[in-house]
């Protein structure tokens, strides 16, 4: 209890002293319990791994900070007591006031992420809250900021680890797809940029002298002017070349003093030989470990695809000189052709036909008496008749003068009427118009269709067959389709075909492949076959 003694022994009514005294163990208890609270709050504060730290709601001064936030900022106690809310918070001044208004208006305010400084000058990344508590005689905001910079480390860095893996998805992707080797690169160098931020890249390889020449670029026009030629760049590439390994370079943008460029040279082998440079330009980040990792395998990837660009072209190299030879060989094939076909008809048909003829006139003037003699005049006359015939089919297999006089639909024609004379049943229609196909075409299109006639006399075993032969806006198409017995297409591709087929088919495919036509044969056991030529009009023009 509490007393408190009071001297009356002058006062004449009381001649005595006089004591109050009052229960004071509930208030006892209270202020133990109060300096207990007291106590363990500072210790929760100080051990808490929270940054914590109270600031007067007028001033914005600090006026308490635990252990927590003194480490993560780098700051004593002493020092935070100094300073206000706005040297801590990286943050515009008019953003925290506004910020502050909400906080005392609520009471309790959730903040979200922000950035708060150290005293070396970098930052960290706080996730705040904050709630009004009375401080003595006034009021103060408890902030309760939890640092999330790891966290926000580490979601970046599963970001890149996200980024670098779709990026190789992608780069898959692209290397397995149908693109020419030289989209390819593009596409990987653009995958490149992305991922590893960079400002531009470049491939360069060497050309037909032995220079290295920008082949595929990527951002080369968001360059400095000239950097590429700066004495850093050059000195970079040199050492590439020469050591094979990769070489990491800084450069300051001429007229700035704290303006760089960071660039990174790599090579790129293909066949134990360096077939290029890789160039990549890009902020500070271009030089870390993870980075120039990225762009390494990436640039393998490149390499791959550079080399196939290099193995395609010889490819086409190749296939135009072979092209150039093939077309060479048919156009000698046709002339050749033609020489024996004029000589056969200058030479062998003009005999027999002497022959014929004189032996008609023998047998007018000098007919045998005998019946025996006269069927062996005949018979011989049928003989040379029969010669004369072949020789003027085998002038028209060679070289059938319709074609080169009349065009493509007059030797159709005539092939149609020698079926006829067989007595094959043939339905033919033609659209060619006035204008006459380029001579090439024509001699394309009538071997096709001789080729493909001469199949259905020999394997079709049917009389019945149709011949379309069109004028399209753009090209020329032609058709011959029979109704016999067909055949199995697989057995061209075995050693089991008919003789001749396949040589027969492989040759139109050739003289169609030629002019830029695509040739096209169906067939099935006893449903036919149809064997149908496309040619370009423009190709041939």
């Amino acid at each position: 209890f509490e007393a408190i003694g009071t001297n009356l022994l002058d006062d004449a009514v009381v001649r005595g002293v006089v004591v109050n005294t009052r229960d004071i163990s509930e208030r006892r208890r209270a202020e133990e319990a109060l300096r207990n609270s007291e106590e363990l709050y500072r210790t929760v504060v100080e051990q808490a791994s929270e940054n914590i730290f109270v600031v007067d709601v007028e001033s914005r001064r600090i006026l308490e900070a635990n252990a927590a936030l003194q480490r993560s900022l780098g700051y004593s106690l002493e020092d935070l007591k100094e300073m206000t809310l706005y040297d801590v918070v990286a943050h515009d001044r008019k953003g925290v006031d506004e910020i502050t208004e909400l906080i005392i208006e609520e009471g309790q305010y959730f903040v979200g992420e922000r950035k708060y400084r150290c005293k070396d000058g970098s930052l960290v990344d706080v996730e705040v809250n904050v709630g009004v508590i009375p401080y003595g005689d006034r009021r103060a905001m408890c902030i309760v900021a939890h640092d999330i910079t790891e966290h926000k480390h580490a979601e970046a860095a599963l970001r890149q680890s996200l980024s670098v893996l779709r990026a190789m998805r992608e780069a898959g992707q692209v290397l397995s797809s149908t693109l020419e080797s030289e989209e390819i690169v593009t596409r990987l160098l653009e995958i490149m940029r992305s991922v590893a931020s960079l400002t531009a890249a470049v491939i360069s390889r060497f050309n037909e002298e032995g220079n290295l020449r920008v082949w595929r670029s990527a951002g080369l026009e968001d360059l400095w002017p000239r950097v590429r030629f700066t004495p850093e760049a050059e000195a970079a590439r040199r050492a590439v070349l020469e050591y094979e390994e990769q070489q990491l370079f800084r450069m300051r943008r001429p007229g700035s003093e704290n303006e760089y460029l960071v660039g990174l040279c790599l090579p790129i082998g293909a066949r134990d030989r360096i077939a290029g440079v890789l160039e990549a330009y890009g902020q500070e980040s271009l030089s870390q470990s993870d980075i120039v990792e990225i762009i390494s395998s990436l640039t393998s990837q490149a390499a791959s695809a550079l080399e196939n660009a290099r193995l395609y072209e010889e490819l086409g190299d190749r296939e135009r000189a072979l092209q150039n030879l093939v077309g060479k060989l048919l156009g000698a094939q046709e002339e050749e052709r033609r020489r024996v076909a004029y000589e056969v008809h200058d030479g062998l048909a003009q005999v027999a036909v002497a022959a014929h003829q004189n032996l008609q006139a023998f047998a007018r003037r000098h007919a045998p008496e005998p019946a025996r003699g006269r069927r062996e005049l005949d018979r011989i006359l049928r003989q040379v008749r029969a010669t004369v015939s072949d020789a003027r089919r085998v002038i028209a297999n060679l070289r059938p003068t319709a074609l080169d006089d009349l065009g493509l639909a007059a030797a159709i024609s005539l092939e149609v009427e020698r079926l006829n004379e067989e007595g094959y049943q043939v339905d033919c229609e033609e659209h060619l118009g006035e204008e006459r196909l380029p001579r090439e075409m024509e001699i394309a299109l009538f071997r096709v269709a001789q080729e493909a006639l001469t199949n259905v006399r020999k394997h079709a075993g049917t009389k019945w067959l149709k011949i379309e032969l069109q004028r399209r806006d753009t090209e020329v198409y032609l058709e011959v389709r029979d109704f016999g017995r067909g055949f199995d297409p697989a057995a061209l591709q075995t050693l089991g075909g008919r003789p001749g087929e396949r040589v027969g088919f492989a040759g139109m495919r050739e003289r169609v492949g030629m002019l830029g036509g695509e040739l096209e044969i169906q067939s099935r056991p006893e449903a036919g076959t149809f064997v149908a030529a496309i040619i370009p009009l423009m190709r041939t023009a």
